[in-house]
């Protein structure tokens, strides 16, 4: 099937399910793709010729793209499952609840298929309603940070309501889920001690302190490198797993003032600790200021938490006590450091040269080998070794690495 047939083959189905008929379908095939490797974008629009009124829908499409890494399949069978089973029950719950301001951060979603070489996702076009990315570049700023633990707050806090009031059910909708990140994490972890090593060499001039206990967890990195990757505690839920900017797409008013936010692939998505999708989102994205006031975020996330906690009917002190989040953070957010690792090999690179490096990758190669070279050549940028030396040391103060 050419491109142009397989994705209007998609729209037509997306007009089917949203009962769109007779209609005009008009597809778009240049190719959307960002910083990341697991699936191939197209985007297309739906004209409906109903004589009651004419109806327009964008449309965002995901399909498997043509090279893969080992996890690709993983993660289209992962998104599918959020997409389609949880959270559809996960709105429900909510709305059968009653709730006045229900969570809706996640895109809508019209169709999907896991067929073996036809797989796709199918989305409204969040970009033709004038929601953008935030640049990747640049640090996270307070009214972003805000935002987005003020969203994953009341994500997470729907997530545990759910599960502890209908535990069966949602081992059910989440047994599907394959643990991608600990996977991915394990074929990279060389480099990701590679660029720890860096950091240490840039704090030893001015924080010997840290850089002595940075050095022991360091000495002991091989058996350990995992360590807080797999969460062993009684604090879990679904959450969103893949968690740094680029993941996300903000909306603003004409001030510039944030509106909405908005919470994109979900492919990571399993169940865990929250600490896994806000040490991601904030090592990632924040600044050495806004590290300074983590338990100011943490207490911005708990209030959401708890707020939106109670309106489920539950009890957020019950489900995740604050002082239990702020321990977890210590032994946990070793993970989300990992992974803004890995993210800022691409914070620096702009998205052509990324793309053009992954299309150069020979099709019998597994695309993890160039990923790698990019996390070893992002550590000697001058912006992102100040801030991993930032991490690092906020790392030890914090009591992450002791």
């Amino acid at each position: 099937m050419s491109g142009r047939a397989r994705v209007e083959a998609i729209l037509k189905r997306v007009a089917e399910v949203e009962e769109l008929k007779p209609c005009e379908i008009r597809a778009n095939l240049n190719v959307f793709n960002g910083d990341g490797v697991s699936s191939e974008c197209f985007r297309g629009s739906i004209q409906s010729k109903d004589a009651n009124g004419a109806k327009m829908i964008k449309v965002f499409i995901k399909v498997k793209p043509p090279k893969q890494m080992e996890v690709t399949g993983a993660a289209f069978i992962n998104e599918m499952n959020f997409y389609s089973r949880i959270h559809p029950e996960l709105d429900r719950f909510q709305r059968l609840r009653g709730v006045e301001d229900p969570f809706d951060k996640i895109p809508k979603f019209f169709c999907g298929s896991l067929e073996e070489s036809r797989e796709y996702l199918a989305f409204t076009d969040l970009l033709a309603e004038n929601y953008a990315l935030f640049e990747k570049s640049q640090p996270l700023d307070e009214k972003h940070l805000q935002a987005i633990f003020a969203t994953y707050g009341k994500f997470h806090a729907l997530t545990f309501a759910y599960k502890a009031s209908n535990p069966e059910k949602y081992q059910e909708i989440t047994a599907p889920a394959i643990d991608i990140l600990s996977t991915f994490l394990e074929s990279v972890s060389k480099e990701i001690e590679g660029t720890f090593q860096t950091a240490l060499e840039y704090i030893k001039e001015t924080n010997q302190q840290g850089a002595d206990k940075a050095q022991m967890f360091l000495d002991d990195f091989g058996p350990s490198r995992l360590r807080g990757c797999k969460y062993e505690g009684q604090y879990s839920a679904w959450i969103h797993g893949d968690c740094w900017s680029n993941n996300m797409l903000f909306k603003y008013l004409a001030n510039g003032d944030l509106e909405d936010i908005k919470l994109l692939d979900h492919q990571c998505g399993r169940d865990s600790t929250p600490v896994h999708d806000l040490s991601y989102c904030f090592y990632s994205g924040a600044s050495k200021p806004d590290f300074d006031k983590l338990d100011y975020y943490l207490d911005l996330y708990y209030h959401s938490f708890s707020k939106f906690a109670k309106e489920l009917g539950a009890d957020p002190d019950k489900m995740l006590p604050l002082e239990a989040l702020k321990n977890d953070w210590k032994k946990y957010a070793l993970m989300g450091i990992y992974m803004a690792i890995v993210a800022g090999s691409l914070k620096f690179m702009a998205k052509k040269e990324f793309q053009d490096r992954m299309a150069e990758t020979p099709k019998d190669q597994d695309l993890i080998a160039n990923i790698l070279q990019m996390i070893k050549q992002s550590r000697e940028h001058p912006s992102w070794k100040k801030t991993l030396a930032d991490i690092l040391v906020h790392a030890v103060e914090y009591g992450i690495i002791n």
